[in-house]
């Protein structure tokens, strides 16, 4: 008997299919899952010119639908991401501190019951601007 797969797993995988998609687009890893207090982001990343503050909305196919995932991302996500990305910055390291700050966010629609597979991915650059 095998359990279902719960809505905490599907998130994860989606920020795991990102973070490869950042990889394979010359991006390197910084943090993932960040908080400072009640701020949080699912990924940082960064490459020669950027440093991205990513946030990972996940959806099942075959449930109701809501909307894209991006529509996911209200106006308190979206303040709450700038937010963080402006007081995180001064917990980065020289080498990061001169890169441009981007805001993306990052659609993923998955399928599956027992096994997650992406069947459609939209990556939106400069997503949230101030």
């Amino acid at each position: 008997m095998t359990k279902e797969i719960t809505k905490a797993q599907v998130g994860k995988f989606g920020e795991k299919y990102c973070a490869k998609y950042l990889k394979r687009n010359r991006f390197r890893i910084y943090k993932m899952n960040a908080k400072i207090g009640h701020l949080e982001t699912d990924i940082i990343a960064y490459n020669k010119e950027f440093l991205l503050f990513v946030e990972v909305k996940t959806r099942r196919t075959n449930k109701i639908n809501y909307g894209t995932p991006a529509c996911a991302v209200n106006y308190k996500k979206r303040t709450n991401l700038l937010r963080f990305a402006y007081a995180f910055s001064s917990y980065l390291p020289d080498k990061l501190k001169d890169k441009n700050i981007r805001l993306d966010v990052c659609e993923v629609w998955v399928t599956g019951d027992k096994k997650l597979k992406v069947c459609d991915f939209n990556y939106i650059e400069n997503a949230i601007i101030d």
